[in-house]
């Protein structure tokens, strides 16, 4: 079986559309297309916007979101998914290959999404990336000893890589602690400071979740054509009202990435086409299984290129 994996916000960066426009100049359709529904400038985002322009919310979910949708309509030109799945925010390119957004849809959802997150959060929030051997029993430990309401773990990315989100000041504490718990034991740990100003998947973005999900109410779903496993859940999700709830709580609730790979390993996945800019999905995933096959379609950083021949 075949799944279509579609990346979240950080695998963004300054000129990716340039080479995607430049090999597939049939993507430029896509682009066009997202600039005159959203009134939004797709194609200086995609291709002249800096690493700091990009980077803020408002303009990264479209710019993301039209560039995988753009790979994604060449992709599927040459293969069919037996599944999808989406990282955070690229679970809205996952949901239009599905069937259950239309494309319309899907990219006044992410517009929204980028400017609750933009204009509604307080800008203290801070994503730590942890990586290490068993971090995930360190990361539970040390948010055990550092007790806040806000502070919790935002993704489970593999069994090596796990992301904590919370208050500033509170996320930095956790990892001060873990630093020195790790160094005592002689474990080795990285802390990766993520390039947002917002502490995505936990509690402190409850309130923006729940004036998207206000939003959501508003728009039409389809059933899903293609199965999609959510990334709240890890789960397969059989109807479009579960995909709309799920969907309204996404924002503010953990990121199960390890749970999703396990989940189409269950339903007998053997390769994953990564579509979307770099390959951060296909470096979670061979930290978490031997058996799927990964190709990264990234004109830039992939392994493989969409051609004729791709099967």
């Amino acid at each position: 079986m075949l799944s279509f994996a579609f990346p979240g916000q950080g695998s963004q960066y300054s000129g990716m559309g340039r080479v995607l426009m430049e090999i597939y100049p049939e993507t430029i359709s896509t682009i066009r297309k997202a600039e005159e529904i959203s009134g939004s400038p797709v194609s200086y985002l995609l291709q002249e916007a800096d690493e700091e322009e990009l980077g803020k919310a408002e303009n990264t979910h479209p710019a993301l979101f039209v560039y995988s949708v753009a790979l994604y309509e060449i992709a599927k030109k040459h293969a069919t998914p037996d599944v999808v799945f989406g990282h955070s925010l690229g679970e809205f390119a996952a949901l239009y290959a599905a069937g259950v957004l239309d494309f319309e849809t899907a990219l006044k959802l992410v517009m929204e999404r980028g400017r609750l997150i933009s204009k509604g959060i307080r800008k203290e929030g801070r994503m730590v990336a942890l990586i290490g051997e068993n971090v995930l029993r360190f990361a539970e430990e040390v948010l055990k000893i550092v007790r806040s309401k806000t502070l919790t773990i935002a993704n489970y990315n593999s069994p090596k890589q796990v992301v904590i989100s919370g208050h500033s000041i509170e996320v930095e504490k956790a990892v001060e602690f873990l630093q020195k718990k790790t160094r005592r034991l002689g474990a080795r740990l990285r802390a990766i400071r993520l390039k947002v100003s917002f502490a995505s998947h936990s509690p402190v973005v409850e309130e923006v979740a729940k004036r998207f999900a206000n939003y959501i109410d508003d728009m039409r779903f389809f059933e899903p054509k293609t199965p999609i496993i959510m990334g709240t859940t890890g789960k397969i999700a059989r109807s479009s009202n579960e995909i709309r709830e799920i969907l309204k709580i996404q924002m503010a609730r953990s990121v199960r990435f390890t749970d999703v790979i396990r989940e189409a390993l269950r339903l007998g996945v053997v390769k994953m086409w990564e579509i979307g800019p770099k390959r951060v999905l296909s470096s979670l995933v061979a930290q978490i299984t031997d058996h799927i096959e990964t190709l990264a379609f990234d004109p830039r950083y992939g392994t493989h290129y969409l051609s004729e021949e791709t099967s």
